[in-house]
Formats: C-alpha cells, sequence, structure tokens
C-alpha cells in the first residue's frame, strides 16, 4: 500500500514534492524563500524542488552500488546543470536566488541488504521498530542548532513588535537567515538540498532496522501536527497514517494554524506552510 497527500498554501505555488519508484521514496520541501526575487510568478525554492524532482525522478530507478557521497555530488550537479539550462544568462540576483534557495530531502532507498534514509534537514521519516514495536522518528541531527538560531531570532523579534505580520517578522530576522544560508553544505554549516552538494562529514544517512515493513516521509509542514502542536505524539501520527487518514489529520493541523494566526503560542515562520506525506509499505516499493 502506499498513499500520499501534499497541500500547499502559497499563491507563488507548492513548493513541497514527493515520488516513488521501483527501491526508492522520497519527500522534498522547499526552504523560506529570502532572495525577495521572483522567477517566473515563482520562488527560487520552487524551481529548486522541481529540478530536484524531475532529477530524481529521472534516475529511477537507483543504482544500489553507488555510494552516498557520489550520488548526492551527481545529483546536485543535476540540478544545477537543469537550472542553468532553465535559465540561461540569469542576471546576478537570479543566480544569486538560486545559489541561496535550498530544501529539505528525506529518501528511502534499497541497498543491497535493506533499506537506507538520507536525511538532509528537516524533513522526518516515521517507522515502526520491529524489536520492541515503538515508532522511531529519524531527522538530521545537525539541522536543529540552525533551524533554532533562526526560531530565537524569530521570537526575540515578535517580542519586539507583538502585533507584526511574518512578512515583517522576517524581514526583521532576514540577517540571520541569510547567516544560516551562507553557511549550508559548508562544512561549519549543515546539509540541505541545492545546487551544490553538502559536505560530506555533515551528511545523516541511517539504515532502517531489519523487518521494517512500513515508513512515512514527511514534510515539517505535515510534521507539525505532532512535534509543534503537540495534537499527538508521532506514535498516534503513524497509527493514523497506517489507516490512511492523512486528510482528518490535515484538517486538524489546519484548524491548530488559524487558532494562532500570529505564531504567538506556537513559533513559526508562516502561519500555514506546505504539507506532504508519503506512506509506503517497504513490500510495494
Amino acid at each position: 500500500m502506499i498513499h500520499a497527500l501534499s497541500e500547499g498554501r502559497s499563491a507563488l505555488g507548492n513548493e513541497d514534492r514527493l515520488g516513488y519508484a521501483a527501491g526508492a521514496a522520497w519527500v522534498l520541501d522547499g526552504a523560506t524563500d529570502i532572495s525577495q526575487v521572483q522567477l517566473e510568478g515563482r520562488t527560487a525554492a520552487w524551481w529548486l524542488v522541481e529540478a530536484y524532482q524531475a532529477e530524481l525522478q529521472d534516475r529511477c530507478p537507483f543504482d544500489v552500488s553507488e555510494g552516498t557521497r557520489t550520488f548526492l555530488a551527481s545529483l546536485s550537479s543535476g540540478v544545477r546543470d537543469r537550472l542553468e539550462a532553465r535559465f540561461p544568462a540569469a542576471p546576478a540576483p537570479v543566480r544569486k536566488a538560486l545559489e541561496q534557495a535550498s530544501a529539505a530531502l528525506s529518501l528511502v532507498r534499497k541497498t543491497t541488504d535493506g533499506w537506507s534514509v538520507l536525511c538532509l534537514a528537516d524533513c522526518p521519516v516515521l517507522y515502526r521498530d520491529p524489536a520492541n514495536g515503538r515508532v522511531q522518528a529519524i531527522v538530521d541531527p545537525g539541522f536543529a542548532r540552525f533551524e533554532q538560531r533562526s526560531l530565537d531570532a524569530l521570537q526575540d523579534a515578535r517580542a519586539r513588535a507583538p502585533d507584526a505580520d511574518y512578512d515583517r517578522l522576517l524581514e526583521m530576522i532576514r540577517p540571520v537567515l541569510e547567516q544560516n544560508r551562507q553557511v549550508m553544505n559548508l562544512e561549519e554549516g549543515y546539509a540541505v538540498g541545492g545546487i551544490r552538494p553538502p559536505h560530506q562529514a555533515l551528511v545523516s544517512e541511517r539504515d532502517l532496522p531489519a523487518g521494517v515493513t512500513a515508513f512515512a516521509i514527511m514534510s515539517d509542514g505535515f510534521s507539525r501536527w505532532y512535534d509543534l502542536f503537540r495534537l499527538g505524539t508521532a506514535e498516534d501520527l503513524f497509527v493514523r497514517i497506517e489507516k490512511s487518514d492523512l486528510g482528518a489529520v490535515l484538517t486538524e493541523l489546519r484548524q491548530a494554524e488559524r487558532r494562532d494566526p500570529l505564531g504567538k503560542l506556537f513559533p513559526r515562520f508562516k502561519q500555514h506552510d506546505d504539507a506532504t506525506c508519503l506512506y509506503v509499505q517497504a513490500a510495494d516499493l
């Protein structure tokens, strides 16, 4: 069984993507754009995830013997080539916007002896551990401190401007967001999908335990249900996902977002985020 949901909330388009093919499944989530540059009515992040989606689809089925370092280098190179072909001779502001654009990527792919989970940034992967029956979440551990730096700046801005809207808050914390983007994929920074591969030391990859039969990959706009709004636990969410209850989960999430429209109780960078979830039974890949 495979089921999925993806809902965009921006007038500039859904910056989430999901996909699956023989031996692989993934979710992409474009990061909040900070360039203020629109490319044909879309953000640079939208074009980046579009290029990643096309590149991943073209690579299916993946070579199970290909190492992660080689795979990521080749993947980001292909994405860069696609964007350069789409925007040839782009002016400096467009080039900068595309260089700053980033996307979270979580990819579960079949290996020679099981399943590997590659996480760049903040798209959680949930699965039930056959050893103890508990639901576990896999995320990129190296991303959290940079996300927290941005959230701390956001809360400080909110304290200084209690009634500011999200656009105003993002403008107030732009220096912090730009500092974070400057170190993405560098050794001293964090790993993320971009037009250049992450430093190998940053890459978070884990093997799923033997016997895992299903998993769920989601954007942070969907995982908000349990990890921000605390509408239930990861266990509760996984059970709902297994039962194909994605639509009801999303409805509850949107209601929670509307109850806190300015993010005063639950700090976040926008009231509503794009939300995506992909549930896969491993036997069906």
